[in-house]
């Protein structure tokens, strides 16, 4: 049988095969409900599209029956050609001993799966006769399972009995075995067939012309080794997850190529197993859409873990991303730059993240961003959008792949290296942290992951800069006496560091801590958590809906941001990432003015709204106001949280001639806005005042 692309009918009804055969030396047939309807789902999905295809009309006359003939092959054509289903490579080897069979290395699942489908379609479609014409011979079906005798019987038996009684319940049977039920392959196949059968019941196909589509618009490469004596051992690397041959299955193929001893690749091909299912487990954490494929993943590690190896080397040689788009990079060279034993590696170092992550968080009251940090890499390469091969010491054209890596080779090369240097597990963990940090404040300076290792390594410290707050924070931590103590007081940290508006550093100065917490002799565990639980009154969550809050700071200072467009005053009040950070505006410092309120907040051990109310008893209203601060103070006396109705900005004109302000008639008109002009309902403050303060202005 020749390579190139079949349909599943071709592969069948085709001169040269006699039967299709799983040897004894490939796995069980193993695919899980997700698995195989994931599988499904994507060959319906292609169904769905050929049959609402808009097929052109060709130049003839379809009221001849030539003509219409001529039609009906040409609508054939265009729907095989642009609406048939890939369903990837099909490795086999033939032997001459055994003329006429083929013995699948690759693709039983798929096939299995297809053949059941089509069993089931054919019993509830009254296709009896076209399954059996096509898909067996003299009784037996041409898809035979060699792993245990069991399982061949199990799988003639099933097809005669479905095709005769769709509604017979196969486990009832006299010639059902209790051995079968320790069988892996029927245990699987009964299972999948009850899920074939309801799926279709949900999918309402057209089952009669989904039958004909699996047979004739399902279509795969195959691919003929022609290997007899060494065709068993091929299966090792090229038993993919019956998804099309990926990029990780031909390195695996060249790789397991160099081995020199059958043995050796069998162990090898067990273990790349190993960690194809490891990826398998992972596949949909931070994937679009929850991916039913590992190969993605995989790849995506697989690519990143050559490039660091690259980067640890100092080796520019085998750079080919020169800008940001397609990878190029070919399997021949990622074969250069990778051994089994590098990816062997890095795969133990995430078993170990995995395998003792409870361990360590057991220590601790606080440590959920230990499991965020980990998904975060998953997602990283389960996505696979990063090309791992651009120039990292260009991070201000390569941003987002830098980015990346701080955080993917930061943990991958941290960890190799802490088991490597036997560092306890503890401090392991808890040095995931700076990268973690510096991968949410978007530091793109890949370049220093060595030396932070380093660093790490030799003295604990992931940077040797005292002024930086990693240093700062780590260093108070060391001064606590005792190790239950230190991990109280890290717990606190932690939680407050991972608020979403400290965790979030990009673009204000990389700060997660430092703008709340001043690390000093005089820091106490006890005055840190009090920060953390006033903090937390603040932002309950990482909503923007904190209007009290927004006119509880108008009491303390000017702490609102300046933003484009420019041509007039726009103000905004809720951009808190930069407020609470004390962020300066237009170069001007701001004094610190959400630090001295917290410092207040927490002395009154008051909430917000109480806080708010006392703040409002105090302050005496003056319209003659000259500042900004008192302007809108006064505003915010009579408007109090409606005065933020409109959106959380305040702009003093537009751009345009306005008149005066009716308050303030020195200044043009103070509105209340989304934060321009370009769509909600801005209104003027002065219309929305009540009644009261009307008469208050014109005193």
């Amino acid at each position: 049988m020749r390579a190139g692309k079949y349909s599943f009918k071709e592969l069948f009804v085709n001169r040269y095969v006699d039967q299709l055969i799983v040897p004894e030396i490939q796995r069980d047939y193993v695919w899980q409900e997700d698995q195989l309807l994931g599988f499904l789902s994507s060959i319906a999905e292609e169904f769905r599209k050929c049959q609402d295809a808009d097929i052109p009309e060709i130049d003839v006359d379809t009221r001849s029956d030539s003509g219409a003939l001529l039609q009906k092959d040409f609508e054939e054509f265009f729907r095989k050609r642009n609406f048939s289903a890939n369903i990837g490579f099909i490795y086999a080897y033939s032997d001459e001993q055994y003329q006429g069979r083929y013995f699948l290395i690759d693709g039983q699942q798929r096939i299995t799966s297809l053949f059941l489908l089509l069993l089931v379609l054919a019993s509830r479609c009254d296709q009896e006769e076209t399954f059996t014409k096509y898909y067996c011979r003299e009784g037996h079906p041409l898809l035979d399972y060699r792993v245990r005798d069991a399982t061949s019987h199990f799988l003639s038996a099933i097809v005669e009995m479905l095709l005769e009684n769709p509604e017979v319940e196969i486990e009832d049977q006299a010639w059902y075995l209790d051995a079968y039920n320790e069988d892996v392959s029927i245990r699987t196949m009964l299972s999948n067939l009850k899920s074939i059968s309801s799926w279709l019941e949900s999918a309402k196909l057209s089952e009669m012309e989904f039958f004909d589509y699996v047979q004739n618009h399902t279509e795969f490469w195959y691919f003929d080794t022609n290997i007899s004596a060494q065709g068993e051992n091929l299966y090792i690397y090229l038993n993919a997850r019956g998804e099309q041959v990926q990029s990780n299955e031909n390195l695996k193929a060249e790789l397991l190529s160099h081995i020199p001893t059958d043995s050796q690749k069998n162990d090898w091909g067990k273990r790349w197993e190993h960690w194809q299912d490891l990826f398998w487990r992972h596949r949909k954490l931070g994937a679009k859409q929850g991916s039913l494929n590992a190969d993605k993943g995989f790849n995506g590690f697989i690519f990143c873990i050559a490039a660091l190896k690259q980067y640890l080397m100092g080796d520019r040689e085998y750079i080919v991303s020169e800008k940001r788009g397609g990878r190029k990079t070919p399997v021949s060279v990622l074969s250069n730059m990778l051994d089994l034993d590098d990816i062997e590696k890095y795969v133990k170092a995430l078993e170990f993240l995995d395998d003792h992550r409870a361990e360590f968080q057991a220590l601790y009251s606080y440590s959920d961003w230990v499991d965020k940090c980990l998904i975060e890499l998953w997602s990283i390469w389960n996505q696979d959008a990063t090309d791992w091969f651009i120039d990292y010491r260009r991070p201000e054209t390569f941003s987002p792949e830098t980015n990346r890596m701080v955080l993917a080779w930061g943990v991958l090369h941290w960890v190799v290296s802490a088991l490597d240097s036997e560092v306890d597990l503890e401090q392991l963990y808890r040095n995931l942290r700076p990268f973690y940090l510096r991968f949410h404040n978007y530091v793109r300076a890949a370049q220093q992951v060595k030396d932070s290792v380093e660093n790490l390594l030799k003295d604990g410290f992931v940077t040797r800069d005292e002024s930086h707050e990693e240093y700062e924070r780590e260093s108070w931590l060391r001064a606590i006496g005792g190790a239950e103590k230190r991990r109280e007081a890290e717990s606190i940290l932690w939680e407050l560091e991972d608020h979403p508006l400290n965790l979030d550093g990009s673009d204000v100065g990389a700060i997660n801590i430092t703008h709340l917490v001043k690390f000093d002799a005089d820091l106490s565990i006890d005055k840190v958590r009090s920060i953390r639980d006033a903090f937390l009154r603040c932002f309950p969550d990482d909503s923007s809906n904190n209007k009290e809050l927004q006119s509880l700071l108008l009491h303390y200072g000017d702490y609102w941001q300046r933003k484009t467009p420019w041509y007039y005053e726009n103000y905004k009040f809720d951009d808190w990432k930069s407020i609470i950070r004390g962020a300066p505006i237009l170069g001007k410092p701001q004094n610190d003015i959400f630090r001295h309120f917290l410092s207040d907040l927490i002395e009154s051990g008051k909430d917000v709204s109480t806080m708010l109310a006392l703040k409002r008893e105090q302050y005496s209203p003056n319209p003659s106001a000259a500042d900004l601060r008192s302007q809108l103070l006064w505003y915010n006396h009579f408007l109090r949280e409606s005065m933020w109705s409109q959106g959380n900005s305040i702009a003093i004109g537009d751009g345009s001639e306005n008149p005066p302000d009716e308050v303030f008639p020195h200044k043009k008109v103070f509105r209340s806005t989304k934060g321009d002009f370009k769509g909600g309902n801005p209104r003027k403050l002065s219309e929305m005042l009540p009644a009261e303060a009307q008469t208050n202005e014109r005193r």
